[in-house]
């Protein structure tokens, strides 16, 4: 007689077969345990407060939001036009966080409850814990395609937790945020598509570029790599990508030339920020290296994807490490062109550290990836001896140091103050005014405790109070 199959043995399959699941939950409550709530960057305002809008009025118009509007911090991002107040930026990313408003706005409903605009900012904050979270699974999905899975999982906890990934686009409604989920769901199409053809991976692709021009317009050179693929290895099948793209961007195409008259919206006016001069070098280099906005500073971990970009380029032996190879253009590309942008400032300010590169980051995780699979991958035998021991030490510091930033900036930067979030070009080489160390000197004696939310209304799931406000 066969014994019967218990729930104790079938668990471990369960956790194997929907891993995913339970990464999921476990970067979403990560991402969602704070240590307060302090004032947001007016560049956020409107997406926080948007889906209330679409769910309240079925309008995307934000006439309701007047302490924000009558602020002079905010009102920039909040145009009249057409006497309606609008978002200045896109509105991507509050239309993909609207569903994740729609559960709480039911809950709501059933027990009652009226949100106030500190409520609405929390929520937006879950819905940001919600899309990091969804991008740092597509992370790992395609690492599990590419690397042996102890690989695929450590590139992961690169990517969530030693990365602006946790620090910049789990915290607010970011667009950056955004185009990490799309730019992660992107490649995780190809490298589906590539192990069996489907033209829904073409459509959903198409759809997925649609909304990735609309939510960030400068972002668009990363959708280099995507088209590469489609025009060299699908070209037959390309009017499928076309037709999605079409459904992803053509209500947004429609809603910036109703409302601005414009293709790209409000974001129409950016334009006058980049300036063809010398400055470009020291921008760049800005943008990598400098003390207060670099992303090699805030991120040193991602040194690492220099190395592992050279492994890609030594050996292009499939598709994905072709399409990897041209990804690596889009991400020099991008940088040289936010490096012409006129000031360093608005790339790091009100936010802890390079928030105009955060978008590029799940290519290099995988470059990174690469280079780990190439050292520690299973069964590799390559690297042995003091050269290995020498690359666990290595590797293993830049992981630590870069967790230890990214922490400091998830809990400490939020309490600090405007001076300390402010940026120029002089500041974010200013070695002796560091925002990393200002962060944690000014939030230490503020923190009184941590939380870990769900899903407004709802109570915290943990609320511990290690001291008294008062001290």
């Amino acid at each position: 007689m066969q014994s019967p199959v218990r729930f104790t043995d079938t668990l471990p399959v369960i956790i194997r077969r929907y891993d995913f699941i339970l990464l999921f939950l476990l970067l979403f409550l990560v991402y969602n345990t704070v240590s307060g709530f302090g004032t947001i960057s007016g560049d956020v305002a409107p997406a926080s407060l948007l889906p209330v809008a679409l769910l309240t009025t079925h309008t995307p118009y934000l006439d309701y939001a007047t302490p924000f509007i009558s602020s002079p911090h905010y009102s920039y991002a909040f145009p009249l036009v057409q006497g309606h107040y609008v978002s200045l930026f896109p509105i991507v990313t509050p239309v993909l966080a609207t569903p994740v408003y729609a559960i709480s706005y039911v809950l709501c409903n059933l027990f009652g409850v009226t949100f106030t605009f500190n409520e609405f900012f929390l929520l937006a904050k879950t819905a940001a814990a919600v899309i990091a979270a969804l991008a740092g699974v597509l992370v790992y999905l395609s690492g599990k395609e590419l690397f042996s899975k102890r690989i695929a999982l450590l590139t992961t906890i690169i990517f969530a937790f030693a990365t602006s990934t946790w620090s910049i686009s789990s915290q607010a409604l970011w667009q950056q945020g955004t185009v990490e989920l799309l730019l992660s769901a992107l490649l995780y199409l190809i490298i589906r598509n590539e192990k069996k053809e489907s033209l829904v991976y073409l459509l959903l692709m198409g759809i997925l570029s649609g909304l990735f021009v609309f939510n960030r317009p400068p972002d668009s050179l990363l959708l280099i790599p995507v088209i590469f693929y489609m025009v060299w290895y699908q070209r037959t099948k390309i009017h499928y990508y076309l037709i999605g793209g079409i459904l992803g961007g053509l209500p947004f195409l429609y809603y910036n030339y109703s409302i601005f008259g414009s293709v790209f919206g409000g974001y129409a006016d950016n334009l006058s920020l980049f300036a063809v001069n010398g400055g470009f070098v020291g921008h760049l280099l800005g943008l990598l290296l400098s003390p207060n906005g670099g992303l090699f500073i805030f991120c040193p971990v991602l040194l690492l994807s220099l190395a592992g970009f050279y492994l890609i380029y030594s050996n292009r032996d499939s598709h994905i490490r072709t399409l990897l190879l041209v990804s690596g253009l889009a991400v020099l590309l991008e940088i040289l062109m936010y490096s012409f942008w006129n000031t360093l400032s608005a790339s790091a300010a009100f936010c802890f550290g390079p928030r105009y590169l955060t978008g590029l980051i799940p290519i290099l995780c995988l470059f990174t990836g690469y280079f780990l699979e190439d050292w520690f991958g299973t069964g590799k035998a390559g690297h042995q001896g003091t050269k290995q021991w020498i690359a666990v030490a290595v590797v293993g510091g830049l992981i630590v140091v870069s967790i230890c930033i990214q922490f400091i900036g998830a809990f400490y930067y939020l309490w600090s103050s405007d001076a300390n979030k402010t940026m120029n070009d002089d500041r974010a080489w200013n070695i002796t005014d560091s925002v990393i160390i200002g962060s944690y000197t000014t939030g230490s004696p503020k923190i009184t405790g941590v939380s870990i939310y769900t899903l407004p209304p709802l109570p915290p799931l943990f609320d511990y109070n290690f001291r008294s406000s008062g001290t």
